[in-house]
């Protein structure tokens, strides 16, 4: 009888621990992935992530800076706090001298922004961001060279990158940005957009439209110089057939990506 119920008790732990570490984010990010470049004879790299939580802010956005080097991905998820990891990494001509390089280099979460500054005028260094947040949270997102990414969020966004691309997947509130140098890849998901809408652009760099057959909304879609590809029937309109004004199922927000150049891809299928 003892073994039995020690065996029920030690069961009943598993699945309370199970469901504990179920609902914490799962970070993807590591010092495997990816790596950052600085120059020919910077061959030495040192890299660590860093691991920090955050209360969610009340009534302003959360601003997210990915400095002169580094990325930025944030999912939405339903807990009710920030996670946050940012990897930091930096290549020097010597090992010692890379991790000297990566341990000058603090995070800062004060006034609702992350941010990393170094103790010393050395930039030799990257920081990129994978956060976790509520998915109703706002956000103000800066990147230099690096690149965005975004899923799974509700709210208000507004995102700036020179040189990067931008991932935008499951989003809905009212979602603006731009990027210079770099394409944009856009899935919609759910049979329309809920919430204001969303107005993003490039400069250069292609758009890639991703969209389940019932989806409602007001798509608007252009190039200056590409062409523009359906995957299901739509007229195009302006000089050249440059731009694709349509409304999608029963209609509803605004959803709009324009480039200056690259091209323009809509496919069309299961959500």
């Amino acid at each position: 009888m003892k073994t039995l119920f020690s065996a029920l008790a030690f069961a009943c732990l598993s699945l309370s621990a199970a469901a504990q570490t179920s609902s914490e984010p799962s970070f993807k990010m590591n010092c495997e992935e990816g790596s950052w470049y600085s120059g020919k004879s910077d061959n030495k790299r040192f890299c660590e992530t860093r691991d920090l939580t955050m209360a969610a802010p009340a009534g302003q956005p959360l601003t997210i800076d990915g400095g002169t080097n580094g990325g930025i991905t944030v999912h939405g998820w339903s807990g009710t706090n920030i996670r946050v990891r940012a990897k930091v990494q930096s290549r020097a001509s010597s090992e010692a001298e890379a991790q000297e390089l990566v341990k000058n280099v603090s995070i800062s979460s004060a006034n609702n922004t992350l941010r990393a500054e170094s103790s010393t005028k050395d930039e030799r260094y990257s920081v990129s961001y994978e956060v976790f947040v509520p998915r109703q949270t706002a956000l103000a997102l800066n990147t230099m060279n690096g690149g965005i990414s975004l899923d799974n969020l509700q709210s208000d966004i507004n995102f700036k990158a020179i040189n990067g691309g931008v991932s935008l997947a499951s989003l809905g509130g009212n979602v603006t940005g731009q990027t210079v140098n770099g394409g944009l890849s856009i899935t919609l998901s759910g049979n329309k957009w809920e919430g204001k809408g969303l107005d993003v652009e490039t400069t250069n760099g292609g758009i890639t439209w991703k969209l389940p057959q019932d989806y409602s909304a007001q798509l608007f879609t252009s190039t200056n110089m590409g062409n523009i590809r359906a995957g299901f029937p739509v007229t195009k309109s302006g000089f050249m057939r440059k731009e694709l004004s349509t409304s999608l199922g029963k209609g509803g927000a605004p959803v709009k990506a324009v480039t200056t150049n690259g091209g323009v891809s809509l496919v069309q299928g299961r959500d």
